[in-house]
This record gives C-alpha cells, sequence and structure tokens, in this order.
C-alpha cells in the first residue's frame, strides 16, 4: 500500500467523505485534534489538515502522536512502512491515517 497514490484514487460519495471525517473527529479527539473545516472535496484535503495537527504533535508532544497513531489502528507493519517512505513524515502519516479511517467506513458499511 502507497499511501500518497492510493489515497489520491479514491472518490469516495459525500456520504464516506463525511463519515471518513467522523471517524477521524472520533479517533483523534482524544488526541486534542477537532477539524477547522467541516467540509471537504477530497480524501487529500482531510490529511492535509490532520499533517498540520500530527506536524504539531511531532514537535510538542511525541508521545501524544504515538497514541494518537495508535488510536487510528495503523498496524506496525503500516507505521514503519510509513516511516521508511520519502517525503513529509507527518504528512505521510496523515495520510495512512485518512485511508485507515476510510477503510473502516468502508468495511462498517459493508458487513451492516
Amino acid at each position: 500500500m502507497n499511501e500518497n497514490t492510493e489515497l489520491e484514487q479514491q472518490n469516495p460519495s459525500a456520504e464516506m467523505l463525511r463519515e471518513t471525517v467522523e471517524q477521524l473527529t472520533k479517533d483523534l479527539g482524544l488526541s486534542g485534534f477537532s477539524f477547522t473545516n467541516q467540509s471537504f472535496d477530497n480524501l487529500p484535503a482531510v490529511a492535509m489538515e490532520i499533517a498540520a495537527f500530527f506536524e504539531t504533535l511531532e514537535q510538542s508532544n511525541p508521545a501524544a502522536l504515538m497514541r494518537a497513531v495508535n488510536r487510528v489502528d495503523l498496524s506496525e507493519n503500516q507505521y514503519r512502512k510509513v516511516k521508511s517512505m520519502p517525503g513529509n513524515f507527518c504528512e505521510n502519516l496523515a495520510k495512512a491515517a485518512v485511508l485507515r479511517a476510510f477503510q473502516k467506513v468502508h468495511i462498517r458499511k459493508k458487513f451492516s
């Protein structure tokens, strides 16, 4: 899975996008995150807002960043892959988090 391209390839419906944002709000809310923008056109736009939050956490409280990663439910392998990817770590991590939240929403819809 390459978060950089896989995220851009997703074209969720407005409902799926809204539910993904809700899932991320739930997952990251305990870390102090809240979206400043409540309306998004696509998943990469969501990731950009989360990347800014992750960068703040990385600089101010790395332990809180790791708790946020655990709350999003990235596997250890996914986290290692993100760490090894070229580019900005927090942007790559945010893309992986958004993709994971989108997967949660998709799976929940598929099996409900």
